[in-house]
């Protein structure tokens, strides 16, 4: 899975995706940029086939072509909870761009 994590991702998070087997991890400012819109964000994802990583629930919506894991800031999990729920999803769906889940939710 190749995982776009979005401008308010704690690094916590992005580290310890990026410390796992099997799941490429980058961020907006990597991609594109600091100031990216929502919609550069999902268009670039969509085109690249990444899944995005976000609190924001925004990115909800009709016709979105691209994979969305939303995670709960207020909840603040832990990374290795989302990473937990990320594999198991990953192996649960077969394109990116088909998931759509609030992690950790009920995936660990």
């Amino acid at each position: 899975m190749q995982i776009l994590c979005d401008q308010n991702v704690p690094q916590k998070y992005v580290d310890a995706l990026s410390d796992t087997g099997g799941i490429t991890v980058s961020t907006v400012r990597e991609k594109l940029s600091a100031d990216a819109s929502d919609q550069e964000i999902a268009m670039y994802a969509a085109d690249n086939d990444w899944v995005i990583l976000t609190n924001d629930s925004d990115f909800f919506g009709d016709g979105r072509e691209f994979g969305l894991l939303v995670y709960s800031q207020l909840e603040d999990p832990r990374p290795g909870e989302i990473i937990d729920a990320v594999q198991a999803i990953d192996s649960a769906y077969e394109t990116n761009s088909e998931v759509v889940e609030v992690v950790p939710d009920g995936w660990v």
